[in-house]
Order: C-alpha cells, then structure tokens, then sequence
C-alpha cells in the first residue's frame, strides 16, 4: 500500500476527486496535510507520495517528480496573494501565511527583485484569520483563505501574476514527488488517476464540501490553476530554485 499525502485546498479537489475513482485507490492510503507538513511527512519517510511545495523538493536527499500534473499558473492564480490595506511602496511589515515556504520565498524573491521593497517579516498567527475585522495590515495568504479573504483588502497582487511579469515565465507551487522508488505500473495508475480528476472539475466540485461558491471555484480550477507540468513550467520551476540560492532572506 503506496501513503498518499494531499493538500486540503481547493486546487488539489481534481487531483483527490480522480484518485478515489480510479483503480489506483486499491493501492494507495491517502491522507491531508498542509504544504509544508506534507512536505515533512514526506522528507521523514511519513509517507511514500506527496504534492510538495517546490521551494522544498531542492533539500530533499531522494525526490523523484512522478507526474506530468502539478499545481501551476501561467498568469494571475487568484490564491497566492499579497493582501495590504496600503499600496506596494508603502508596505513596511507582512504577515507569512507559513503554510507554504514556496510562497514565502517567491514573496522575499519578488519584494527584493520585482517591487525593490524591504519589509519586515513575520509569521501570521492562526488568531489573524478568525474574523475579518482581525485579518493584519499586510499578509500573504494561500490558498482557500487568498479566494475568502484576499477581496476584503484595497490592495491586492497576485505573486503568480507577478512573477510572470517579472520572467516570463509561469510558476510551480507544488509537484508530485515520491520519496522512494515506485513500479511503473503504480506510477502509470496514478497519473492515469490525476488526468481524470482535471477531465472531471466540474464533478469533483459537485460532490466536496467547499467554502466558496460553486461557480467562482470552478473559474478558479479552470481558468486560474494550471496542471499541466509542461516545459515552460519547469522552467520557471528551475529559475525560481536558481534564485532560492542568491536571495537575500
């Protein structure tokens, strides 16, 4: 049995939907983690298959991506944002949703390269998030909490948005990766699973609890999250793991 370790956000509901259809579901233990604890489930053997940050897959000592699918976007991606009550120039402080170290890093990357800004950072505290008269003055924020809460601030940009502004490029969140060698057959059923899950959205919505409307989560999954982990995404996936190593953090 191959452990299975998924993101409970609303991008990966094709990839989980798919997974519980097909056949590979004999196969597998699946089970949830946010970004960074898959990636430690991951990293200390928890688990044998995650979607792992990309910022994370470098310090690993044996990653393998198995899939041609990832969590992408070639423009704006609608929940990988930096939310502020003030315009860019004048952001002095942001609040890291730690979630995820690949936003926090494309954060750093593009404040020093792409705004020439120098906040201070800090962590954001689960205590910012329970009310919207709580949410801080400037924070990055991921996933499901970027689609609810991201509208509530004046000022918005989109860090996917703006690292394609910035190269060219479109950006990699997060990969499948397997932290030990899998048969080819295992690896075939499990990317035959993700591929019906994308050809099924509007289905896996219809059938998961999500916390924003049905319509706005299927523009979301269909015009905003791009899958596929073609050329151009891995090389932005490259380039951004090439700027991890010169960044001053």
């Amino acid at each position: 049995m191959v452990r299975v370790s998924a993101i409970p956000y609303l991008n990966t509901v094709p990839f989980v939907y798919g997974l519980k259809q097909q056949v590979v579901r004999e196969h597998i233990k699946l089970g949830f983690a946010v970004p960074s604890l898959a990636a430690y489930q991951l990293q200390h053997g928890l688990c044998d298959v995650s979607i792992v940050p990309v910022a994370a897959i470098p310090s690993f000592a044996h990653a393998d991506i198995i899939s041609s699918y990832c969590i992408g976007a070639i423009d704006r991606v609608d929940s990988v944002l930096l939310c502020s009550r003030t315009p860019i120039e004048q952001i002095r402080e942001v609040a890291l949703d730690t979630d995820s170290r690949t936003s926090v890093m494309l954060m750093r990357i593009l404040a020093q390269e792409y705004w020439q800004i120098a906040p201070a950072y800090r962590a954001l505290q689960a205590s910012e998030m329970s009310k919207m008269s709580d949410l801080p003055e400037t924070a990055v924020l991921i996933g499901d909490k970027a689609l609810i809460y991201g509208p509530q601030y004046p000022y918005v940009y989109d860090l996917a948005q703006a690292w394609q502004a910035h190269t060219g490029l479109p950006f990699v969140f997060a990969a499948w990766v397997a932290g030990k060698p899998l048969s080819v057959d295992f690896i075939a059923m499990f990317s035959e699973a993700l591929s019906y899950g994308i050809s099924h959205i509007a289905e896996a919505l219809s059938q998961t609890d999500i916390p924003i409307p049905q319509e706005q989560a299927l523009n979301y999954l269909t015009q905003r999250i791009s899958y596929n982990f073609d050329v151009d995404k891995q090389k932005g996936m490259q380039l951004f793991w090439e700027k991890l190593k010169t960044i001053n953090c």
